[in-house]
Formats: C-alpha cells, sequence, structure tokens
C-alpha cells in the first residue's frame, strides 16, 4: 500500500502530469492507455503518497514539492534571471552626502537594490535547488537504461505480441509484478544458477538490473506483498533445496531475510491474496510435496501449514481469484499432471476440492490471473507431450477453454518460464526450450478486448 512521503512512480508522474493539465479520468485512460479503473488506482495511490485530499491539493503540492512543472513555470524562472532586470537592479553606491556620510535617507536606492538583490538571490537559489531536488527525483524514479534504444512491440497473432528480449537467457527464475515494472530474480543460465536480478519496464520496454540477491536460487517463485516481493526457497548451486527466505523493497532496492521455511523447498508454486503468502507444494529433496504454507508478514513469526493437497505436486501453476486458490498441473516425481484443485481461503476448516483437469498435461507452465480468469501458458516437460496451445480457466463455469499460442507451434515444448501480467497484460519471460537450453524470450499476450491498449506504434510510447 502507498505511504505518505513515499515517492511517485513513473506512472503515477504521468497520472498526476495529466491531471496538472485539466485532464479528466477517461482522457488519462486513452492518453496511456490503460483503464479508468486504473487511473482511480493511480490517484488514490498519488493522494496518499502526497497526503492530498483532491486533485488541486495533489496537483499544488507537487508543484510546491518540484515534482512536476505547469505551463506558465518556466516563464516565471526566466523573468527572474532577465538580463534587463538584473540590469536595473544592479547594486550602484549611492551618490556621498553630510560630509562623505553616506544617505541614510529612508528607502534610499541602496537599500532598495541590496533588498532586490537578496530576493533575486534567494529565487535563483531556491530554483537551482529545486532543479537539483527534481533531477535526483526524476533520476531516482527513471527505471530504463540510458542507453536502450527505442523498441517497438512486434505483433505475431492470436493477440500476441514480441517484446524485447531477457539481457540473458535464463529459466526457473522467480518472477513477480510491481506498479508498471516487472522482476526476474535468479534463476538458471547457461553459466549457472545466477543471482542476478533484471527489471523491465513494461511502458518503455527496458532493462535494467537490480540488487543481486544474497542466495543464488533456481527453481524458485515469487509473490509481491505491500510493496515487498518474495521468494521463499528455491534450488542451491550444488543441487539442494533450500529454507531460506528472502524478501526485495523495490523502492530501496534492498535485499532482507524473514522467517525460514519449516523445510528445503525448491518448485514450489508462491501466491498472495493482499494478506497473505502462500507456498504451495514443491520437491524437498527426496519427495514431491503436497503441503502449503501461509506467512502474514504482519503477525507471523513463521510459516504456518494448511491442509494438505490432494496430489502431490512441483512445478505446479496457479492463482487465486476471488477469495479461492487455485493449482494446476505439476510434476508427480513420475508423470505431468492434468489435474486442478481449489481451496477456499475464506471458509472456515476448508479442504482442497477437485475442479474441471486442463486440457493437457503441463509441469514447468506459468499462469497469470487475467479478468478473473486462469491462465496458463506453456508446460510440457515429457518430450512425448508436445503442446502447442495455452488454456484458460473460468472458475465460474468450471471450464477450459484453448488460447491460440502461435509460439508453439515452433516449439516442441516451453517450460520453466516467467509469467506475470500487468494491467491489461501478460508477460511470458524466459523459459526452456525444446532441447532444454534457457531462452531470452519475452512475449506479451492480450485478451482481444483489451488490445486498443497495445498500440503497434513504439519508439517511447506506452504499449
Amino acid at each position: 500500500m502507498a505511504e505518505k512521503g513515499e515517492p511517485l512512480s513513473k506512472r503515477e508522474l504521468e497520472v498526476l502530469q495529466c491531471v496538472s493539465q485539466g485532464s479528466g479520468n477517461k482522457q488519462i485512460a486513452q492518453e496511456l492507455f490503460i483503464s479508468e479503473n486504473t487511473v482511480k488506482v493511480h490517484l488514490r495511490n498519488i493522494y496518499r503518497k502526497l497526503d492530498a485530499a483532491s486533485r488541486t491539493e495533489a496537483t499544488t503540492e507537487a508543484i510546491r514539492q518540484g515534482i512536476i512543472t505547469v505551463p506558465g513555470a518556466e516563464m516565471a524562472e526566466t523573468a527572474v534571471f532577465s538580463p534587463s532586470v538584473i540590469e536595473t537592479e544592479t547594486l550602484t553606491p549611492a551618490p556621498p552626502a553630510n560630509n562623505g556620510q553616506e544617505s541614510v535617507a529612508p528607502a534610499s536606492h541602496k537599500s532598495l537594490t541590496r533588498r532586490t538583490f537578496i530576493l533575486v538571490t534567494a529565487v535563483v537559489l531556491i530554483s537551482l535547488a529545486g532543479a537539483v531536488l527534481t533531477g535526483w527525483f526524476i533520476a531516482s524514479n527513471k527505471e530504463t537504461t540510458a542507453e536502450a534504444e527505442p523498441y517497438t512491440l512486434t505483433e505475431l497473432a492470436d493477440n500476441w505480441w514480441e517484446g524485447r528480449p531477457l539481457p540473458t537467457a535464463v529459466a526457473h527464475a522467480a518472477l513477480a509484478p510491481f506498479g508498471l515494472d516487472i522482476y526476474l530474480l535468479g534463476g538458471e543460465t547457461a553459466e549457472g544458477i545466477t543471482d542476478t536480478v533484471w527489471i523491465y519496464d513494461t511502458t518503455e520496454h527496458t532493462w535494467k538490473e537490480g540488487a543481486q540477491k544474497p542466495t543464488a536460487v533456481a527453481d524458485a517463485s515469487a509473490a509481491e506483498l505491500a510493496g515487498i516481493i518474495y521468494v521463499p526457497g528455491g534450488r542451491l548451486p550444488d543441487g539442494q533445496p533450500t529454507n531460506i527466505v528472502e524478501a526485495y523493497s523495490p523502492a530501496q532496492d534492498m535485499w532482507f531475510s524473514i522467517a525460514p521455511l519449516t523445510e528445503q523447498i525448491s518448485g514450489g508454486l508462491t501466491l498472495s491474496d493482499g494478506s497473505s503468502l502462500y507456498l504451495i507444494g514443491g520437491w524437498q529433496g527426496n519427495s514431491v510435496l503436497n503441503t502449503i504454507f501461509r506467512y502474514d508478514p504482519g503477525s507471523s513469526t513463521t510459516w504456518q501449514q494448511l491442509p494438505e493437497m490432494n496430489q502431490a505436486r512441483m512445478w505446479a501453476a496457479g492463482g487465486i481469484i476471488g477469495g479461492k486458490l487455485y493449482v494446476v498441473g505439476g510434476w508427480d516425481g513420475e508423470k505431468e499432471l492434468d489435474s486442478c484443485e481449489v481451496l477456499d481461503l475464506n471458509a472456515a476448516d476448508a479442504q482442497w476440492e477437485s475442479c474441471a483437469p486442463m486440457a493437457s498435461p503441463r509441469a514447468g507452465a506459468g499462469a497469470a490471473v487475467l479478468v478473473n480468469k486462469l491462465y496458463v501458458f506453456g508446460g510440457g516437460m515429457d518430450e512425448q507431450n508436445k503442446i502447442e496451445t495455452s488454456e484458460a480457466y473460468d472458475p465460474n463455469t468450471d471450464q477450459w477453454g484453448l488460447v491460440s499460442t502461435p509460439m508453439l507451434s515452433d516449439m516442441a515444448s516451453w517450460t520453466n518460464l516467467g509469467v506475470a501480467n500487468v494491467e491489461t497484460r501478460v508477460f511470458a519471460l524466459g523459459g526452456l526450450n525444446s532441447a532444454g537450453i534457457p531462452t531470452d524470450h519475452n512475449f506479451v499476450y492480450a485478451p482481444l478486448v483489451y488490445q486498443t491498449f497495445i498500440p503497434a506504434a513504439a519508439s517511447g510510447d506506452d504499449k
């Protein structure tokens, strides 16, 4: 949740600049290619951060802090530094009088010019300070790489686009969205397991590097809760799972540790419902797990175990929709699974129940929730299990529908990729190809209803 005094994100700055120009929510949505509901969310965050109660107060406070500029502000500064103004107010000694003593008459030329000089100096210093602070603020909030060239999304087919490739080919990485950025944490490259953190700006289509993860892991997953990204467990470079849980603050670009897991786990699924974290299934070094653990950062010092799933699984996919946690697919130690289980997080003494199975068994798939549907991409770890489509689950009808995925027609499998949604788009990043080699894929999917928010034009515009 946004906090008072917290720096505005790049998207919030864009929204606030539109507000300062008198744009309404609908105009802002059209200009920035986002929904009106998203505009409202950004405005609420802006109000909290600036401690404002209205658009006017927010704009006034932002101008006072030098966060944004409005038409006319530059003209005012130009007037202060105008040569003609400075020339007419130059300090000039008053003519001597009274036996060589300076005149002390009220409102003398010297006193006026001295006051003017002090005033102009103060304005200059304030202006310079404001410029420095504004530059620092923009630099601290700039999330793109300065050397990156403008990038245009390549339209494929069936609601898919191809984005800027990853800086390095990687699979088995943890992935989590925060704001309009996606954080790719750790994973396995051709050189081995890495501690690198890559941050993808989904509006500018640029990558930059974040603070390194203290513990290099692969086969970990991640979820964001209250502005912090959590990465529980994972596979260490020696091949063994770990119980280490590390958390990353995007605002501070800093890592810290929290309560460890009760056992070593890799290949688990991490989800967040906005109040707690959940780690589902995984591998503990000897067997595949059917466990689920919950952690509440606000009140817990340990991970609490919830009712076990009916099916043990690692490399599963899933999401939370309407207070219910869905887990699908995965690997049970021998084969890929197509089964689906659901747990009502709000029900007392809730137990896992079955839901409709997927059309194809999938392990190592990625999933994201969008428009109250669960989208599952990739999978097919078994070389005999070639998958050329993705799937979407509607919990209201308990039915799955196929999602055409043109890239899969050229790949026998696409596994251990990272999937996350930002606003109206789903991003599928990295993963292993059919030869088991990490890739630098960056594909973007948007349901037909949201295609208007991904314009074909690129360069510096939002996509």
